[in-house]
């Protein structure tokens, strides 16, 4: 009986999950076309943002598949956020890794009046925190970090002299994020079921354009947030009407 209601509970959580990715995926049609858009309207001398963004994007592409792709720059910026993420969801866990692998550091040797502090306690080590794990993946650190340069720059030097090299180094480091986390999780996709990585992509890609777009303002003060997400739902609204229609009308 209670292998039954263990499968049955499984089989729940897996179509779930499945679920959640069906709907992320217009989401994250829907919100990637509305910034898009939003950045072609947004002028930089005499071209769009969205151009420059595309340029620092397609740079960092050709950059990461035929020269070098610069994992220790990633693995700092992953490890500086695992540690803040850390200490403000409970200190479950001392590194990321410890999720992904499954296996805790070793433990320090003990003396005979260590062990006998710990005769003792109750309860066995800290679970790994799932949260944890995923959150340095979310925040897009270096993206952040240009947009805030960027405002910080602009109070001293002309707008029009900044928002140009910070709209390409938007999109450098935005594809940078993104290709670097769908290396580092495509290495644990063997011990995950498909619903699985494709929900933690999904969730990932989702928020990271969310942070992405409420950032862009400070770097191209013609870029506004609060369009590019309203049109952002209403293209991923048009994306499920032609689902539902497809699939059962």
């Amino acid at each position: 009986m209670g292998k039954t209601s263990s499968n049955i509970g499984l089989a729940l959580s897996r179509a779930l999950k499945i679920a959640v990715v069906f709907f992320l995926v217009p989401l994250v049609i829907g919100l990637l076309r509305g910034v898009r858009q939003e950045l072609d309207v947004a002028v930089i001398g005499q071209r769009t943002a969205l151009y420059w963004v595309d340029v620092g994007a397609l740079t960092y592409i050709w950059v990461h598949l035929l020269l070098w792709r610069p994992v220790p720059v990633f693995r700092v910026s992953r490890e500086m956020f695992s540690t803040l993420a850390t200490w403000l969801f409970g200190g479950q866990v001392s590194s990321v890794d410890e999720v992904q692998t499954g296996r805790r550091a070793p433990a320090p040797k003990k003396g005979r009046g260590d062990k006998d502090k710990d005769d003792g306690k109750q309860g066995g080590p800290a679970q790994p925190s799932t949260l944890v794990a995923f959150s340095p993946y979310v925040m897009p650190l270096y993206t952040v970090l240009v947009c805030a340069a960027g405002w910080v720059l602009a109070r001293w030097i002309d707008a029009a002299l900044i928002e140009q090299p910070a709209a390409l180094l938007v999109g450098i480091t935005l594809t940078f994020h993104w290709l670097m986390t769908a290396d580092e999780l495509q290495q644990q996709r063997k011990r995950w079921h498909l619903e699985t990585y494709l929900l933690a992509i999904g969730l990932i890609f989702t928020l990271t354009v969310l942070i992405a777009a409420a950032c862009l303002p400070l770097a191209v003060p013609a870029f506004s947030a609060g369009r590019a997400l309203t049109e952002g739902w209403a293209q991923a609204q048009h994306v499920y009407r032609a689902l539902v229609q497809g699939l059962f009308l």
